[in-house]
């Protein structure tokens, strides 16, 4: 019996990378334009809103990951201008840990560096511009390239350089930015195996 895996926010892509390893997968969004590729690729989509769950019904998972939307902690809204939110909406990041309290199962949230002063409990590793939070397993030296967009100069990120003019600024494009990498997924899966 493969183990399972559930796949919060499920459009910012864990999945690959856990059915890589051998995981059956359940993801959960908000957003129906996702489901048809989800399935595609080997994965169960329940169409839900992420804050109406109940953890209690995840209990039977080897594991959740999890990436709460972060268009509002990221640097992208901080450079240049003064459009950073007044008032934060946690709710997704709440039901996240929630949720991770509820079903009692090892639980990897991921956001962007801007989220750390507003989680609940400081961040356990990164790698590259992925954030990690909860109970993530011992990490192999995993390399990833930032986000899409990104870039670096002389060894720092850069927001000068990340080309802003030529960012695909659609749904789709935040969704391509927010890819999980297959080799951060891929090592998080062999963690919990």
């Amino acid at each position: 019996m493969k183990p399972l895996s559930i796949d919060l926010f499920c459009l910012a892509g864990w999945t690959e990378g856990f059915l890589a390893e051998g995981y059956e997968c359940v993801g959960v969004d908000n957003d129906p334009r996702f489901a048809a590729h989800y399935e595609e690729i080997g994965g169960h989509f329940i169409l839900a809103d992420v804050r109406d769950l109940d953890g209690r019904d995840f209990r039977a998972a080897r594991c959740i990951v999890a990436s709460p939307p972060c268009n509002q902690f990221s640097a992208m809204l901080r450079i240049g201008t003064d459009r950073r939110p007044k008032v934060y909406d946690m709710s997704a990041v709440k039901a996240a840990f929630r949720i991770r309290r509820e079903a009692g199962v090892p639980t990897v949230i991921e956001n962007v560096m801007g989220a750390r002063d507003f989680f609940p409990e400081p961040a356990r590793c990164h790698r590259g511009s992925f954030w990690l939070w909860g109970d993530v397993p011992l990490l192999s030296p995993v390399k990833v390239k930032p986000k899409m967009g990104g870039s670096f100069h002389k060894g720092r990120p850069s927001w000068r350089f990340r080309g802003w003019a030529d960012r695909d600024r659609s749904k789709a494009g935040a969704s391509l930015r927010a890819k999980i990498p297959l080799p951060l997924a891929r090592a998080v899966a062999r963690g919990f195996l």
